[in-house]
C-alpha cells in the first residue's frame, strides 16, 4: 500500500518576552489536523528568502508530543492576533498583546484556524 504523503509548511511567530521571530513548523496528518512539529529561531529576511508562505493553515491546530515550544522563552503555546492576524507565544494567559502590532486583548480559545504560512 502507498503511504500519503503529509502537507507541512512554516508559520512564523514571534516570542512576548524577547520580541524575536521564529517559525513554526506545522505539519497536516493522516486525521486531517494540522500539529505543530518543530519551532525554530529564524529571521525575518531568513523566511523571506526561503518564500514560507505558500500554504494556507486552515482547520484544527493541536500541538505534537515533541513540539519544543518557543525556541526563546519556551512557552507551548501561542496565540493569532484578532487585529493583525499573526502568531505570538503563549503560556496561557488570557490577556495578551501582539508581538507584531501591539495591540491588545482578552485571549480565548479556538477550535479551528485559518493561518497563512508568513506573516513576517
Amino acid at each position: 500500500m502507498k503511504e500519503t504523503m503529509n502537507q507541512a509548511t512554516v508559520v512564523m511567530a514571534k516570542c512576548r518576552r524577547s520580541n524575536q521571530p521564529y517559525g513554526i513548523r506545522m505539519e497536516k496528518k493522516r486525521d486531517g489536523v494540522w500539529y505543530c512539529t518543530w519551532a525554530f529561531k529564524l529571521s525575518e529576511r531568513a523566511a523571506a528568502n526561503e518564500g514560507y508562505g505558500g500554504t494556507l493553515v486552515s482547520g484544527r491546530v493541536d500541538l505534537d508530543a515533541e513540539y519544543p515550544g518557543c525556541p526563546y522563552c519556551g512557552a507551548m503555546g501561542w496565540f493569532s492576533c484578532g487585529s493583525c492576524g499573526k502568531l505570538t507565544c503563549n503560556s496561557g494567559e488570557t490577556h495578551v498583546t501582539c508581538s507584531w502590532c501591539n495591540m491588545s486583548g482578552e485571549c480565548s480559545a479556538a477550535e479551528s484556524f485559518d493561518l497563512k504560512g508568513d506573516g513576517y
